[in-house]
C-alpha cells in the first residue's frame, strides 16, 4: 500500500511540474523511483519467501495473481519513470510551455486517475471485493476519454502546428503511458480480488 501511495502522489508531482515547468521536481523524481524499484524488488524476493512456507494447494492457487500483481505494480513504476524521464528532458531543454488548452485537459484527466488510485486504496485497506468491478468499469471509462484526447492532440499534429509540435510529442507520450497505467490498475484489481477470494469472477 505504501507504494501506490508513493505512485499516486509521484503522478501528480510530476505532472504538475511539468505543466509549470519546475525541473526540482523532476529531478527528485528520477532518484525516487529509482529507489522504489529496489524496494519493489526487495519485497517481492521476501513476500516470494513467504510463499514457500504455505501450503503447497494454497501456493499453486495463489502464485499466479501473486507474481501478476507484482510484475503490474512494476509496470506502473516503469509508467511513471516514462513520464518522467520525458517530462525532465523536454523542460531542461527549455522548450515550449504545454499550452493552456491542453494543460486543462490534462488536469481534468488527471483528477480522474488521482481519483481511481485512491479508490483503488480504500478498496484495498477496506478489503470490499464488491466494488472491484465497479472500479475496474471505471478504468475503462478513463482509458476511452484517454484514447478521445490521444486522438485529438494526434490530429493537431497533423494540422503541422510546428510552434507546440515538440511539446505535444511529450504530451502524446504522457498520455500513452498514463493509459498504459490505468490498464495496470485495472488487472492488478482484478489480480488483487484473485489473491484475497480465489473464487471471485468479474465479467467487467
Amino acid at each position: 500500500a505504501a507504494s501506490d501511495v508513493y505512485k499516486r502522489q509521484s503522478y501528480r508531482n510530476i505532472t504538475a511540474a511539468f505543466i509549470s515547468e519546475n525541473p526540482g521536481p523532476l529531478n527528485k523524481a528520477e532518484s525516487r523511483l529509482s529507489q522504489w524499484k529496489n524496494i519493489l524488488k526487495s519485497a517481492r524476493r521476501k513476500e516470494t519467501l513467504c510463499l514457500r512456507h504455505v501450503p503447497h494447494e494454497t501456493a499453486i492457487e495463489k502464485s499466479p495473481w501473486f507474481y501478476l500483481s507484482n510484475n503490474l505494480c512494476m509496470t506502473i513504476l516503469y509508467n511513471l519513470r516514462r513520464i518522467n524521464e520525458v517530462c525532465k528532458e523536454h523542460v531542461e531543454n527549455n522548450f515550449h510551455r504545454l499550452p493552456s488548452r491542453y494543460t486543462v485537459e490534462y488536469e481534468n484527466l488527471r483528477t480522474h486517475v488521482s481519483t481511481l488510485f485512491n479508490d483503488t486504496l480504500d478498496v484495498m485497506q477496506s478489503a470490499d471485493a464488491g466494488e472491484i468491478a465497479t472500479l475496474r468499469r471505471h478504468c475503462d471509462e478513463i482509458k476511452d476519454t484517454i484514447s478521445d484526447t490521444y486522438h485529438r492532440v494526434q490530429e493537431h499534429l497533423r494540422d503541422g502546428d510546428t510552434a507546440s509540435m515538440t511539446v505535444l510529442y511529450v504530451y502524446v507520450n504522457m498520455l500513452q503511458e498514463t493509459q498504459e497505467m490505468v490498464s495496470s490498475i485495472r488487472k492488478y484489481l482484478r489480480a488483487y480480488a484473485k489473491l484475497r477470494d480465489s473464487k471471485y469472477r468479474s465479467r467487467a
